[in-house]
């Protein structure tokens, strides 16, 4: 992390630290900040099929929450997530490795009411073909790598046992679209208890409006079941995905694809 933004992050609990008292816990249990479900790039354990191909997504990371600080009863939480994103293209006798994303990100999130969380992020994605990509797709790859900040903020639903979210990541350096640096995000999901309470039956939605495509948008639409139903970590998913739009896999950013699939997610 850049001296500039560990300056501004002791700053802040500096000065929280002036009107309250100061308490702190290293890797702490729980998380207050909510995945976003229908997120292709949120940091996530998973495998999922494309109905149309022969692509499968296989997805290896996770959040960890690193430290717990609370100031005068304000809770804040810093977190590293990280995760490889693979596109695995599975022929008889032969798996091969399509593309593969990197993506590092750390958080600090802030409990601003028991229903509205704000969270900033500083984070970098690159993104690779691997294997025959190159051979398959016939072409060259390109350099494609993000650094980016980011300002969220989730506020939870109970009535519908959900959440709404909003944001802005800002690319501070970027290629190849070296000039195009914002991207929007919003979504949310809602869910019901099913099975005496004991599984979660969900509907979520994920937008994103990426200037490096022009204020193109990719949108996401997923439906599914999660266990436990509690809101708590781990937990296992089972869901349905559609998405369309710009792609969210780096090499092929300023393709559009539509695709479907179904997916088995575990969330540490």
């Amino acid at each position: 992390m850049k001296p500039k933004t560990l300056l501004l992050l002791f700053s802040f609990f500096f000065v929280q630290s002036i009107y309250g008292q100061f308490s702190l816990s290293v890797f702490p249990a729980d998380k207050f900040y909510e995945k976003y479900y229908a997120d292709a790039i949120a940091h996530q354990f998973s495998l999922s099929k494309n109905f149309e191909t022969s692509e499968w997504f296989g997805n290896i990371g996770a959040i960890l929450p690193l430290i717990k600080l609370k100031v005068h009863s304000v809770e804040n939480k810093i977190s590293a997530g990280a995760t490889v994103f693979n596109t695995l293209i599975k022929t008889p006798g032969h798996i091969k490795v399509y593309t593969v994303d990197y993506l590092v990100d750390f958080y600090l999130d802030t409990k601003l009411s028991q229903l509205l969380i704000s969270r900033l992020i500083w984070g970098h994605l690159s993104a690779h073909y691997s294997d025959d990509g190159i051979e398959q797709l016939s072409k060259h790859s390109i350099n494609y790598a993000r650094d980016y900040v980011g300002l969220h903020l989730e506020h939870l639903i109970p009535l519908t046992n959900g959440k709404v979210y909003a944001g802005c990541f800002y690319n501070f350096h970027n290629e190849p679209a070296i000039d195009k640096h914002y991207t929007i995000q919003l979504g949310g999901d809602a869910s019901i208890l099913i099975l005496f309470n004991s599984f979660n039956v969900y509907a979520a939605f994920d937008l994103k409006i990426k200037s490096e495509v022009n204020n193109g948008t990719t949108r996401s639409f997923q439906i599914g079941m999660k266990y436990p139903a509690e809101k708590k970590e781990p937990s296992v998913r089972i869901a349905f995905t559609h998405r369309e739009g710009f792609e969210e896999r780096g090499q092929l950013y300023n393709m559009k694809d539509n695709k479907n699939f179904i997916g088995l997610f575990f969330d540490f």
